[in-house]
């Protein structure tokens, strides 16, 4: 009887110790998968710009999954990759969609600093983009995650020449 007491006193005790750290992974779960599948998108966008000799763009929409689904003003936490014939940065209603996604999970939040992303036929970025940094947050925020050099967070930043990466980097001050 005792042996069965101590074992389940340790059982607890190392319960109670991966708890924790089994809810930061859940949460970076999150973050990671929602900053993989927006660079996805972009790669995707770019692919089909140089594959088509079109440009094609990536915009926010509020529902994704519609087949008529339009660009909105809103975050990017669903979003839609189409072929953009007149390169405005907006879905008109004849252009082809090639990707949607998003419907990221409540708890995340993205932050852009524009509303399109647009690539050239050459794979370059369209004079008509001006999303270059989107950041994935949760209620961690930018802050440094305690015993780390980075944060919690995940931006995708697409330089002039197409090439999209995530980073986690903290808040700068």
């Amino acid at each position: 009887m005792t042996e069965l007491l101590v074992a389940l006193a340790v059982a607890g005790l190392l319960l109670g110790l991966a708890a924790p750290s089994f809810d930061d992974f859940r949460r970076n779960n999150r973050l990671t998968s929602a900053a993989n599948d927006f660079l996805a998108a972009t790669q995707v966008a770019r692919t089909e710009a140089i594959k088509r000799q079109l440009p094609v763009s990536m915009c926010p929409s509020a529902d994704p999954i519609n087949a008529g689904a339009a660009c909105s003003g809103a975050p990017f936490n669903g979003w839609i990759v189409f072929v953009d014939t007149n390169n405005d940065c907006s879905r008109a209603g004849g252009e082809v969609i090639v990707k949607t996604g998003g419907l990221i999970a409540t708890s995340v939040t993205a932050n852009s600093n524009g509303t399109c992303i647009s690539f050239a036929p050459t794979g370059f970025l369209s004079p008509a983009a001006d999303a270059t940094r989107t950041v994935f947050c949760d209620d961690r925020g930018l802050a440094v995650v305690s015993g780390q050099t980075q944060s919690a967070g995940r931006g995708i930043f697409v330089t002039n020449t197409g090439r999209s990466r995530v980073t986690r980097e903290p808040e700068r001050s």
